[in-house]
């Protein structure tokens, strides 16, 4: 999880150092698009590698003690439960953060083409 939130942070910045340097809003919203994939694709990765793990534990510890399997199938159902709520709460928050980063270009933009156009210069017939 660790790994998705740095990745979330570390897209975001590039994304407003890219508005920064005048890139235009289609490809900041195209680079923030590929950091929400990213993201998400590794949220889902933790999700099926902790799944994993989960499903070993509970194997080993019904071989430990057999007498505690319903409770060890119990207990590992609602740790695979906690652990997929934790990467859907990733994505969400990835998809937040995106989100407003594209908000935020489009907002640059917009102010950016009205400041150009009151600040074009208005033509005046000449006598």
């Amino acid at each position: 999880m660790k790994k998705t939130i740095a990745l979330t942070v570390l897209a975001s910045a590039m994304l407003a150092n890219a508005a920064s340097d005048n890139e235009t809003a289609d490809t900041i919203k195209e680079e923030s698009d590929e950091a929400k994939e990213a993201v998400a694709t590794k949220a889902e990765e933790a999700k099926d590698a902790a799944s994993q793990k989960i499903d070993e534990a509970k194997d080993a510890a019904k071989e430990a003690a057999p007498a505690a399997a319903a409770a060890v199938d119990t207990m590992a159902e609602k740790a695979k439960d906690a652990t997929e709520n934790a990467a859907e709460a990733t994505k969400d928050a990835a998809e937040n953060a995106v989100d407003k980063v594209q908000d935020a270009a489009n907002n640059a933009m917009d102010k950016a083409k009205d400041a150009m156009s009151s600040a074009a210069p208005t033509s005046t017939p000449n006598p």
